[in-house]
């Protein structure tokens, strides 16, 4: 059994022994690897980016990706989430980047109204360790090593989700890192 660093093991457990895993990171960094070795043979995994090979195109093995579309694959993502809770289905997985959103908000309160406990989970990957480390000390990095990160990640994540560099930079610039369920459940926009 591989064990992942203790932070990237943030927890909201009760007394439930249905699980919902919130997948964090970005693109490129291993997360679906991750995402599907937790959800194992009877677990679902819930990724935005399965919306444009199962519900566009006529080829489920073509990522048919059209930004006017987002909005449908997020409602789409939170259907099969929904769905797969009122089965009692467990776990569930998450796979997105699961920052302090209204979107990542929503996840954590169904959970929460369908009595899941929500845990944070990383990927495990060596690269993603690497990252969540500058990541968590940003101020004192420079930045062209972050944008020979946001364009490895953007290269790494090409076949499945076609980040630009651009929009990882982006990500990295607003991480938050040892964000906690806690804090989802409780964001407000300001």
């Amino acid at each position: 059994m591989r064990l992942e660093p203790e932070s990237s093991q943030r927890e909201d457990v009760g007394p439930s022994d249905q699980m919902v895993y919130l997948m964090r990171g970005l693109p490129g960094c291993g997360k679906s690897t991750t995402a599907r070795q937790l959800a194992g043979e009877f677990g679902l995994v819930c990724e935005t980016d399965d919306f444009f090979y199962s519900q566009v195109g006529s080829d489920s093995k073509s990522y048919d990706y059209d930004a006017a579309l987002l909005p449908a694959a997020r409602s789409w993502n939170i259907d099969q989430f929904t769905a797969a809770l009122q089965r009692r289905q467990s776990p569930v997985v998450v796979d997105r980047g699961n920052g302090l959103n209204a979107e990542t908000q929503m996840y954590v309160l169904l959970a929460d109204e369908h009595g899941y406990a929500t845990q944070i989970r990383e990927p495990a990957s060596p690269w993603w360790q690497e990252l969540r480390v500058l990541l968590r000390y940003r101020e004192f990095v420079a930045d062209e090593l972050f944008d020979q990160w946001a364009n490895a990640l953007s290269v790494q994540s090409r076949h499945r989700h076609r980040v630009p560099a651009e929009t990882i930079q982006r990500w990295m610039r607003a991480w938050q890192p040892d964000l906690t369920v806690e804090q989802i459940r409780n964001w407000a926009e300001s």
